[in-house]
Order: C-alpha cells, then structure tokens, then sequence
C-alpha cells in the first residue's frame, strides 16, 4: 500500500503549519516534566537532570524518530507499521500502540483529577472531575487537529507571558538564594542518571507524534521543529527548577508537594503582588491538558486508521469510555502512583515501546530499502553487461 494512498482515505483532510506543531511539542513536553520533576534522589541537580532528559529525547529524535519519519512524513505510526511489517504483525503492533496511547491518556486524565481535587475543587468526587476532563477532550477531538492546533498555539504564548510574568515576581520578591544550587554535580553525572532510571524512560514519549505529524505542512521541517521544541522546553523546565531550588532550598523542595506552586506563595513584591498561585495552576493545567489531548486524539486516530475510516469522529465515545475506566481504577493512593509511574510503567511498557520496538523497525526499514534499491538497480546492471 503506498504511503500516498493511505494518507489520501484514511486520514483526517487537516493542516497545522510549524509553529503551531512547535507549540503542540513544547506544551508536551513541559507538561511532562514539570509536574512531576526527575524525583527527590537528584537534590539540586534536579535542573540538570532535566538537560540529560531533554539530550537523550533529542538524540531519540535525530537517530531514531527522525530517520523513521523522513522516510514516511505523510504516513502515521500505524500506517508505518503496515507499510514495513506486513498486515498481521503491523495490525498487532498498531494495536498495541494505541492501547498505549489510551493508556496513557488514563493516567493523564488521573493526574490531572487528583491536582484539581488537591488544589481547585477540594469537595468535589473524584469521578465527577474525571467525567468533565473527558467531556472536554472529546469535544476538542471531535472539533478535529486543526481546531486543537490553534488552541494549543494560543495556550503556548500564555503560558509563555505567565512564565515572564513570573519570572520577574520571584526576582523582585528578593527570595532567589543561588547558594542552595551548590555544590553543582557532588558525585558526578553518572550517579545523577542511575537515580532518575528507570523513570527517564517515561519522559522521552514523543513518539505519539507520528500521529500527528503527517498533518504538518512543511514535513521536511519536522525533525527540526521536534529537536528546537525539546531543546526550548528542557531549557524552560531546567530554569524552572533551578529557581524554585534557589528559592525552597533542597530540603524546602523536597517537603512540597508542587515545589512551583511553594515558590510562588512566597513572592511579594510591595505587599501588592502576593502568592502568585493561580499562575502556577494555570500552568499546570495548560500542560496536563495538551499532552492529555495529544494522546487521546493518537488513540482515537489510530483507532479510526485500523478500521480503514476517514472520519474518527465514531471512535470517540470507546476511547473516552476506556480512559475514563482506566482513570478509575489505575491508583487508589500516592504510593501505588509512584510506583506506577517511576518504576513498572517505565521498565516493563515504555521501554520497549518508546526504543526497543522503534529501533527494529528502523533497522527492518533500513534493510527494506537497501533491498528494494538493490532489486531497482539489478535489471539494469544485467542489461549493461549484455551491451558490453
């Protein structure tokens, strides 16, 4: 099946242009990462952990993920799978990888429930809260790409203006002490990334964008638009973390909840501009919610692309159905979620998803195409040696 033709009946007729790709990446990636942080184990090196992250997901990108899309800019993962592994392994796999995607769009969606309860609607049940996260994003994935495209464009510069914004409060508040960031590196950089593994796994997740990049109108600009936005959130997330270090301290760090949000209760700038909360909120949510909405649209899309249906728009009601059920019954407290989310999911589900299984198929990619070359080529090379 060419590439072309897939595309052509089996996708969602939409275009989003770089920025608004650069966007989608940026916001997943922050959203990744500064809810959560690298652990406790890192202290103040934390900010640094975050560059090692963001290098190995460049480096996912440029040896990996790249080479896999150049040579299918216009085919999704699941199209990808069925061009270069047959239809019954392909089918297997696509399958796996979506399951993968609602998956994680469960735990996202259980995430975000426990911080509005934790810090918006304290009193509200927990099922309540998850019942109007799915609502809102299947409305936004029934609009289609472009309309989330555009979204996620203007939710970018807001979250760019919160971040100046706060930026200049915690400096003008007198409480960065850049002591607390010393000593720098103690015991070295190997030590730093034995203590965030397995869970440095779990943040290198861009391969959910194969569904979304054959959507971008420039596909030779999609690697560069993947390695700028990894390159430009890490720096953002590893900044952030540095000051709230400057300003908590590691031991202030290491007792909060959401060390961000303790570094803007403190700000206070002539008794006028005091506890800076809802910035930090806002900030949050703008994450959860654009990376909750790029894996439940990957989901639903590659749902649709298994049953050979333009339209995804059928498929929205199972895949809210499954993540709804998935964010019920995931994690009952604080302890099972870690050990989710740093430790099992890691090491026995992303892994292979997220490398191993990428790495094959790029190799069984690279031997499809030095065959087929080699099998253009031989006819040729017969013919000229009967003309000799």
């Amino acid at each position: 099946m060419r590439a072309g033709k897939w595309k052509e009946f089996y996708m969602e007729k939409a275009k989003i242009d770089g920025l608004q790709m650069f966007s989608f990446m940026f916001l997943f990636q922050f959203g990744s990462l500064i809810v959560t942080g690298l652990g406790l184990e890192v202290k103040q090196n934390n900010w640094i952990a975050v560059l090692v992250v963001s290098g190995i997901n460049i480096l996912l990108i440029l040896l990996i993920y790249g080479p896999i899309y150049n040579r299918f800019p216009n085919l999704t993962l699941t199209g990808i799978f069925l061009e270069n592994t047959g239809k019954i392994v392909g089918t297997v796999l696509s399958i796996i990888y979506n399951f993968y995607f609602i998956l994680i769009a469960g735990f996202i969606l259980r995430d975000t429930g426990d911080n509005m309860i934790k810090y918006l609607l304290p009193e509200t049940p927990i099922e309540v809260v998850l019942l109007m996260g799915v609502l809102l994003i299947s409305y936004s994935c029934f609009l289609g790409i472009e309309v989330f495209a555009r979204v996620a464009q203007l939710l970018f510069f807001i979250m760019i203006t919160l971040g100046i914004m706060g930026n200049f409060l915690v400096f003008a508040s007198g409480i960065v002490d850049p002591i607390h960031l010393l000593p720098i590196l103690e015991d070295g950089l190997f030590p730093l990334i034995k203590a965030v593994f397995p869970s440095i796994i779990s943040y290198s997740e861009m391969v959910v964008f194969f569904m979304i990049l054959p959507y971008l109108n420039k596909p030779q600009n999609g690697v560069r638009i993947g390695t700028l936005s990894v390159l430009f959130s890490g720096l953002a997330v590893s900044w952030t973390f540095a000051l709230t270090i400057a300003v908590l301290g590691v031991y202030g760090t290491e007792l909060a909840d959401l060390p961000l949000l303790d570094t803007a209760q403190k700000i206070n700038v002539g008794d006028f501009f005091q506890r800076m909360d809802p910035i930090v909120i806002l900030t949050l949510f703008i994450g959860l919610f654009v990376k909750l909405n790029i894996f439940f649209y990957a989901g639903v899309v590659g749902m649709a692309e298994l049953f050979k249906k333009q339209k995804h728009q059928p498929f929205i009601l199972p895949a809210a159905i499954m993540i709804f059920v998935i964010a019920i019954v995931s994690v009952e407290n604080e302890i099972e979620k870690k050990e989710l989310f740093k430790e099992k999911l890691p090491l026995f589900i992303e892994l292979p998803i997220l490398i191993i299984i990428p790495c094959i198929l790029l190799v069984i990619i690279a031997i499809r195409g030095k065959w087929q070359k080699r099998k253009h080529l031989q006819p040729y090379s017969k013919g000229s040696m009967k003309d000799e």
